[in-house]
């Protein structure tokens, strides 16, 4: 996990990457809440790099979403994988979340999301 100020005024970006499961969720809540206190306005979750994402990573994003601090800020997550739009999708989390990035989606007028890159 990285994270870096990202390319919009007072955005900060966290670069995610791996597995997230049950023994990466401690690093990842900490990583995520710090680069949450860093970001001015917004926070963007870079999933695109994730190879597993079990309820751990479910876990982390809500508890983000609920913490505090998130209540000031915007956080947008960028999902561009089934592995991770899948079960953002079952838990509800994709109506919940500024989610962008997804595959195959084509968006409707003023909906949050952008299209896939082609």
């Amino acid at each position: 996990m990285t994270v870096v100020d990202g390319p919009e005024k007072d955005q900060v970006l966290a670069q995610v990457r791996g597995e997230l499961d049950a023994a990466s969720n401690p690093l990842l809540q900490r990583t995520l809440l710090r680069a949450l206190r860093r970001a001015g306005q917004l926070l963007t979750i870079d999933l695109s790099g994730v190879t597993f994402f079990g309820s751990a990573g479910v876990t982390a994003l809500v508890w983000l979403s609920q913490h505090p601090e998130a209540a000031d800020k915007h956080v947008r997550v960028v999902a561009t994988s089934r592995i991770v739009t899948g079960p953002l999708e079952l838990t509800g989390l994709l109506e919940r979340l500024d989610v962008q990035g997804m595959p195959g989606v084509v968006p409707r007028p003023g909906d949050r999301r952008t299209p896939p890159a082609n």
